[in-house]
């Protein structure tokens, strides 16, 4: 009862009259992890989307994390925060938001904010170098790229039985996720009482696989190795 109030508070204003602090949000969750006796960690991002300070502590279990971020996006190419009527790149072609709109906003932006005379120059050399990257020529070496990914982890996935394959971790953690074959080439992840569907593939790149014994069956960066290497495991 006591969370679905504090939820139903509009945190945002809370900070904004309280702490004087604009563009910021808070999120507060309560989580049974199932990890640790004790555990408390913090980080502060700067310089990057959604930068700010986030707080986590696990007793028993049951962790408290607290976070307070700026829910704009990082305008790299200007180190700085995008300002509201500035528009990105990812915008062009989202609802009918066409190329022309993108410039016309630009020029609006460097209107509203005085900003510099290159700021446009600036702009335009993002556009290009990210037009380039998205040519097709790049379009078919990711294509080819990502083929050949898809073919090592296909090749390392024929050596598992999955009828085995009881449990998993993610790499460097602690926490087990209980593991189910449900139809075709879905898993059933199963972490304390929540269960969701994943693929195959998935969960082999991601995961650490393990037996009901606790033997390691295979490691999530096993796809990233040759056949060669595979082979002679």
């Amino acid at each position: 009862m006591f969370w679905k109030y504090i939820e139903k508070i509009n945190w945002r204003k809370v900070i904004q009259h309280f702490l004087g602090m604009k563009n910021k949000e808070l999120d507060i969750q309560l989580v049974y992890i199932g990890e640790n006796a004790f555990r408390a960690e913090w980080n502060w991002d700067r310089y990057c989307c959604h930068a700010g300070v986030r707080l986590e502590i696990e007793i028993l279990g049951v962790e408290f994390l607290a976070e307070i971020y700026d829910y704009r996006h990082w305008n790299y190419a200007e180190g700085r925060f995008y300002y509201d009527e500035e528009p990105e790149l990812s915008w062009i072609g989202y609802k009918g938001y066409t190329e022309i709109d993108y410039w016309q906003d630009i020029e609006n932006t460097a209107q509203i904010y005085h900003l510099d005379e290159d700021y446009c120059c600036r702009c335009q050399a993002v556009f290009m170098e990210e037009k380039e990257k998205n040519s097709e020529e790049s379009r078919k070496r990711e294509e080819e790229l990502y083929a050949e990914f898809r073919r090592r982890v296909s090749f390392r996935m024929q050596s598992i039985d999955w009828s085995l394959v009881k449990y998993a971790r993610e790499p460097g953690k602690r926490r087990k996720k209980q593991i189910r074959q449900v139809k075709g080439s879905m898993l059933g992840i199963k972490e304390w009482r929540i269960e969701r569907k994943l693929p195959m593939a998935l969960a082999f790149i991601l995961l650490d696989l393990y037996d009901e014994n606790d033997n390691l069956i295979s490691r999530a960066s096993d796809c990233n190795k040759s056949e060669e290497d595979s082979t002679n495991r």
